[in-house]
């Protein structure tokens, strides 16, 4: 078991990271929530929703949805929000190692390092889970 974890870095071990990865590889699909394709805040629904959490269904509405975190103090687990083309037009789950698993529009649920899309980065928010 220690060699197990010393193979991952700690921040993949969010719940999160383990419901968001069967998604890699999901096609984009605008408004779509499920298999046949999902778009990014479709596709932060469906994993918040596998933890029975009640997750708005646009981007624009996660930025009063959970407890809002500075974006320098991120965590594995929270809800990325960007601005690319207008204010609040995307979001993600940070995984933790510098990136982010998202839906985006050309390529689908794909895991991402943020190097690419920090610039956009408005703003961060935490969910809590409990066990």
């Amino acid at each position: 078991m220690i060699v197990i974890f010393s193979l991952l870095s700690i921040d993949t071990l969010h719940p999160f990271y383990y419901v968001s990865f069967k998604f890699v590889g999901t096609k984009y699909k605008y408004g779509g929530i499920d298999d046949d394709g999902m778009d990014c805040s479709g596709f932060v629904y469906r994993v918040l929703s596998e933890f029975g959490i009640k997750a708005p269904r646009t981007s624009k509405d996660y930025i009063n949805f959970g407890t809002f975190v500075q974006i320098d103090s991120i965590k594995p687990g929270d809800i990325l929000i960007f601005s690319f083309y207008s204010p609040y037009d995307h979001v993600g789950i940070y995984i933790g190692d510098n990136k982010v698993i998202h839906s985006a529009s050309k390529k689908g649920v794909i895991i991402e390092d943020m190097k690419y899309i920090k610039k956009y980065l408005k703003m961060a928010r935490r969910i809590t889970l409990f066990y």
